[in-house]
């Protein structure tokens, strides 16, 4: 009994991952170059690098023997805050449902991920990270939308590469 199982478990396994395409890049190759992808996205980096670079400054001035110049921490600073940018950067891939469940699967993915549920349409889902509005973007948001039993799977290069990863993965 425990060999059938497991067999079984191995052919929905690799019937899933025949059905997952690799991540895809849908804009423009030249939006890529533009990191931010909306004015409240910009807005929200712009001020929260500035409110870092103050604090970073005032915590300098308390501490007068340090030996790090503040020039490079801030370069440091700004470099290192360019990486949320990166990892929202929109992308996609496709799930060929096959009578598999395929919704199901990526939900208990997304909610393991710590995603919740934002909205539901008629052949549309949206999943948004569960933080404070402060501290998450819309473009971090997932979007499945149900093309006639594929799914396009849409969201944050990063949170999709996880998504897409754990789907491909044994139990």
């Amino acid at each position: 009994m425990k060999q059938t199982k497991h067999r079984f478990e191995d052919g929905r396994m690799e019937k899933i991952r025949r059905s997952v395409t690799s991540i895809f890049f849908p804009l423009a190759k030249w939006r890529y170059f533009v990191l931010f992808q909306s004015k409240a996205q910009a807005t929200s980096w712009i001020v929260t690098l500035l409110i870092c670079m103050v604090a970073i400054t005032y915590l300098f001035s308390l501490d007068r023997e340090s030996k790090a110049p503040l020039e490079v921490v801030l370069l440091g600073a700004g470099i290192g805050s360019l990486f949320s940018l990166i990892a929202v950067l929109p992308a996609a891939f496709k799930v060929q449902d096959n009578g598999l469940g395929m919704l199901g699967e990526i939900e208990v993915r997304l909610l393991k991920m710590h995603y919740v549920e934002e909205a539901r349409h008629t052949g549309i889902v949206i999943y948004r990270q569960n933080l404070p509005r402060l501290l998450r973007w819309d473009e971090g948001n997932i979007e499945i939308r149900n093309e006639e039993g594929v799914f396009v799977v849409s969201g944050g290069y990063l949170s999709l590469r996880k998504l897409r990863g754990g789907l491909l993965k044994s139990y």
